[in-house]
């Protein structure tokens, strides 16, 4: 008797194994609060022209809006075309840029300085010119150095830039797709 008990037991633990082993392969079901379809369902493709520049910096329209449409090429979700091939356009405009002081440093004649842009960027059908995901006054900030070099005060604020522009670009495409 006691022989077929325990072959009973190893019987079901036989069977229990592969099946727990099959639970934890399943996903999981866990997601990020707010994601879904998006905002606009059997999106393909979105166009993305050079953003409007209201700042006195140089080249910035043409650097964030090379950064979105990167961003949206290299995850690869939504195409990115000309704006005749596609039922949205994003429609960025560079409001502000800024700087504050952080610290400074006597020894190096170095400021450490925080780099502030705002954008207003929104997306727009293209049949209908309703807005259908926007943010007017999305800021972010970037810490950089400022020295007396003109040179390399000028190349740490460009790189400042490109940051924040790579920095914007993913959280534009990811809060655009998960429809907040």
């Amino acid at each position: 008797m006691k022989n077929r008990s325990n072959r009973g037991v190893c019987a079901r633990r036989a069977l229990f194994v592969p099946l727990l082993l099959l639970s934890l392969l399943q996903a999981c079901g866990y997601h990020f609060s707010g994601e879904g379809e998006g905002p606009m369902p059997g999106l393909y493709a979105v166009a993305i022209p050079v953003f409007e520049n209201k700042t006195s910096e140089p080249e910035l329209g043409s650097i964030f809006a090379g950064a979105l449409r990167q961003e949206f090429i290299q995850k690869g979700q939504i195409k990115v075309l000309p704006v005749e091939q596609t039922d949205v356009i994003f429609r960025g405009k560079i409001t502000n840029i800024w700087t504050a002081a952080v610290a400074h440093r006597e020894v190096e004649e170095t400021i450490v300085s925080r780099l502030y842009v705002t954008l207003d960027i929104r997306c727009v059908n293209t049949r209908t010119g309703k807005v259908i995901w926007q943010d007017p006054a999305f800021t972010y900030q970037r810490i950089f150095f400022q020295n007396d070099d003109a040179v390399a005060a000028f190349e740490d604020r460009r790189l400042a830039l490109q940051f924040l522009a790579r920095e914007m670009s993913v959280r534009i495409h990811d809060r655009f797709l998960a429809n907040f």
